[in-house]
């Protein structure tokens, strides 16, 4: 089972981004637990098993979805 953490920014208004990109991963993983954690200071930051695999301030850009579905394959 692949466990995905979500890490986005609630003041900065990133829950919609966050919940369409984890929609879009249990629509295509059965095997997907998918967690939403709540952060600040911009944050969006995407963890699978522990290990961030996309992280918004490092790439200075939010992920597109499919390329975070293609990272969790």
């Amino acid at each position: 089972m692949k466990s995905i953490r979500i890490i986005y920014c609630r003041p900065c208004g990133y829950l919609e981004r966050a919940l369409d990109l984890a929609r879009d991963i249990l629509s295509y993983f059965d095997d997907a637990k998918v967690e939403l954690e709540q952060g600040k200071n911009g944050i969006f930051d995407i963890y699978l098993d522990g290990n961030k695999i996309f992280s918004r301030y490092e790439e200075k850009r939010f992920p597109e979805n499919e390329e975070i579905l293609k990272k969790l394959a």
